[in-house]
């Protein structure tokens, strides 16, 4: 033995400089050569069933890679009543009663410690109960009153204060080899972990310890992780020597077990075992018999291992063990779908075998089955499906033979709802809740008002329509109607007055509550500025105009601008809709944008009028009839007129009778590079006026009144372009007045017409 440790510790050095140059003997890596000739399903055989083993995870090695789990003994834990006392240890001894001292000596390398008027005295290798009870004696020659049992008034007491260290030599498989200084607590675990763990190649299974050339443990660190078998995991002593041989076998499982993962085994371990360490079969294993992929001379064998020879049969290195899950089919399924009131699955016995018990067992029939067929769908052994049409009602009446049953019987027994469509009947019109409800048997006008909130206010009761659908499945001619009507007036009550008293409603009727044309909601307009009463007012005619709102309010006050005065109106849904019909028209894609943008942002609009042409000629065309939420505006007299868009220094100018457009332009500074030289004039009373070519030279410019401003455009890209139009031009103004400029003239456009 002793030749043999001595070998070992020479060889140290040899291996963990090998290890960095070979490859590990543990880690299987084989090229297998197949030719052209063999079947794709031997390549995908071999190569599924050797992946995993070429970089196999083992089981049990990461406890000594977790950072968290080291091992260390506990320093603060009671002397083990084992540990020998040795040079290095620290011990405290304590006197007290008739005679008090304290000594704290360290053990020397002679194995002694030196106690005052005694002198030596020996304590290696005594362990600390020992020690005790030598001192005693000892000290027993100096003081009186120790050693006297009862009448003992002097006492002693020996603990141990800094423990010594140890050396202990790592050799073989692990990661770092070589020789580590520990605590004289340290067990094996804990000097494992201080070298890393084993390798690629260490076992796991047979790790030895030899103290003074002898064996005296060998650990199993299976028993340890999967039987919490601890005995093995012995405190060290100094110059103990670990040993870590290569492992014998690893084998790895995978499929149906609780662990897929690489194990090692020992010599004669079986698949019996394998499965334990594996923490055994899954629920859905299928555990009649496992296959194992074994290398076998030049390739490989496939064995197929009953579950009687799990104990016998011997695991070989690089094992691959498969197992299977059981076959996703049921033997002695029935499955019942339809009208019965437990639809489901239910096994085939001795008491649920025809198609009677099925239903039984079903809870019965709900009443709304469709008694002309029912349908069992039958699994064939070549897995093609069959339908077998059955008479419910002769079975279950006894008219008929009962029909046995097979596995993966399948019986549906239709409902007649599920025979046709959804019967449904809508409501709609002035209703509160108009929408499509499930039709019901005997569902009146009355019942179908009900079920949409009952009527608004604006419902006319003397004019409800019923349409409903023309059906004859039994005719050979095309008819040109396409709907039945049915009109009715109701009561208060929704009891029918005028129509057929008794009427029931059909599946799909629609039920149509027209608007009274007697029923009006209140609309408002509103006219603040310089006027009388300014505020709030009711429309009460349909065709009330701006004069009548004058005239309301109690007229124009002495500061009011007349020619001023403007309009403005809420967008609403039929104008939207018109502006974007003439955006799709546009063709220029940046006046397209500009106006889409402005669209997205704006609810109201201005619209021109001429207040005073109203005002001197009441119901002329001057005088537009006003819409809900209209707002007038008459502000007082504005003396500035503001320059804006393309022009070199953006202004507002005092307004002046003998000016006009080009005169007012040379204030701002006159034209920029970019501008397009025809200004558009834009009066406070929201109507637009541009400027317009006379023949080849010259130009007419609009009139400027007071309050009005003068916009400049800029020039656009007009290769290519087709001639735009004046809503093209306007809404590529820099200014947001431009574009509020462009949006009036394009709703002043579409309200003309």
């Amino acid at each position: 033995m002793n030749v043999i440790l001595k070998k070992v510790a020479v060889g140290v050095w040899f291996i963990s400089n090998l290890q960095a140059q070979t490859v590990q003997a543990g880690i299987y890596t084989s090229t297998i050569t197949t030719t052209q000739s063999e079947t794709k399903e031997v390549h995908a055989a071999v190569s599924s069933s050797r992946t995993v083993n070429k970089d196999p995870i083992v089981f049990g090695k990461e406890i000594f890679k977790d950072k968290s789990l080291s091992f260390e003994p506990s320093l603060n834990l009671p002397t083990p009543i084992n540990y020998h006392l040795s040079a290095g240890d620290e011990v405290i001894i304590n006197v007290w009663g008739a005679s008090e001292m304290k000594y704290t000596q360290t053990i020397s390398s002679d194995g002694t410690i030196i106690i005052p008027n005694i002198g030596p005295v020996p304590l290696s290798g005594l362990c600390v109960e020992e020690a005790k009870v030598k001192i005693k004696h000892e000290l027993s020659r100096i003081m009186a009153g120790i050693d006297k049992g009862n009448e003992s008034n002097t006492f002693v007491n020996v603990s141990l204060g800094q423990i010594r260290s140890i050396k202990v030599n790592i050799v073989g498989e692990v990661v770092k080899p070589g020789t580590y200084t520990l605590s004289s607590l340290a067990t094996l675990f804990n000097a494992l972990y201080m070298a890393g763990g084993v390798n690629d190649i260490g076992t796991l299974r047979d790790i030895k310890v030899y103290r003074k050339s002898k064996e005296i443990t060998s650990l199993d660190v299976y028993d340890y992780l999967l039987n919490g078998k601890f005995d093995s995991n012995i405190r060290l002593e100094d110059n103990d020597m670990v040993i870590v041989k290569p492992y014998d076998k690893l084998v790895n499982i995978t499929g149906k077990v609780k662990r897929n993962r690489s194990f090692e085994l020992k010599n004669k371990e079986t698949l019996d075992d394998l499965i334990h360490y594996a923490g055994g079969f899954t629920g859905d294993a299928y555990i009649n018999n496992v296959r194992v992929s074994r290398k076998a001379a030049e390739r490989y064998k496939i064995f197929t291992v009953d579950k009687k020879e799990y104990s016998l049969f011997v695991m070989e290195d690089k094992d691959d063990v498969k197992v299977d899950a059981v076959i996703p089919m049921f033997k002695n399924r029935l499955r019942i779908r339809g009208a019965v009131w437990r639809g489901g699955e239910y096994e085939l016995s001795d008491e649920i075998n025809t198609i009677k018990n099925l239903i039984e067992s079903a809870g019965g029939l709900k009443g709304d089955e469709f008694i002309g067929r029912a349908q069992l769908s039958r699994l064939n052994p070549d897995f093609t499906k069959e339908i077998i049409a059955i008479d419910i009602k002769g079975i279950l009446n006894g008219t008929i033979s009962d029909i046995f049953l097979k596995p993966e019987d399948e019986l549906y027994i239709p409902s007649i709802f599920d025979l046709q469509e959804n019967y449904t009947i809508q409501v709609r019109g002035a209703v509160n809740k108009p929408a499509t409800f499930p039709f019901r048997d005997n569902m009146t006008i009355e019942d179908a008002v009900i079920a949409a909130g009952g009527l608004k206010e604006a419902a006319s009761l003397i004019n409800v329509e019923v349409a409903r659908r023309l059906k004859d499945p039994y005719t050979k001619e095309i008819t040109n109607k396409t709907a039945q009507i049915f009109n009715f007036t109701l009561s208060d009550s929704l009891k029918i007055i005028h129509g057929e008293k008794m009427f029931i409603l059909h599946p799909f009727d629609e039920v149509i509550v027209r608007f009274s044309p007697g029923y009006q909601v209140q609309q408002q307009v509103r006219i603040k500025g310089e006027i009388l009463f300014a505020g709030t007012y009711i429309l009460t005619e349909k065709n009330e105009r701006l004069s009548d709102l004058v005239r309301k309010a109690g007229g124009i006050s002495q500061n009011g601008y007349i020619r001023g005065a403007s309009l403005k109106r809420r967008i609403n849904e039929d104008e939207r809709r018109r502006m974007e019909a003439i955006l799709n028209l546009n063709t220029i894609q940046s006046a397209k944008d500009s106006m889409n943008i402005a669209l997205l942002n704006m609810n109201v609009y201005t619209v021109g009028i001429d207040l005073e042409k109203a005002l001197e000629q009441p119901g002329s065309m001057y005088d537009i009839v006003l819409r809900d939420d209209d707002e007038l505006f008459i502000p007082q007299f504005q003396s500035t007129v503001r320059i804006s868009g393309a022009v070199n220094y953006a202004n507002s100018v005092t307004y002046s009778k003998n000016m006009g457009v080009k005169e007012y332009l040379s204030q701002a500074g006159g034209y920029t590079d970019v501008s397009r030289k025809y200004p558009v004039v834009v009066y406070m009373n929201g109507k637009v006026a541009t400027t317009k070519r006379i023949g080849l030279f010259f130009k007419k410019y609009p009139k400027v009144e007071a309050g009005a401003e003068i916009i400049v455009p800029m020039k656009t890209r007009r290769d290519q372009q087709p001639k735009t139009s004046l809503s093209e031009i306007l809404s590529i103004g820099s200014s947001s007045t431009s574009m509020a400029a462009m949006i009036t003239s394009l709703m002043n456009n579409i309200n003309n017409k």
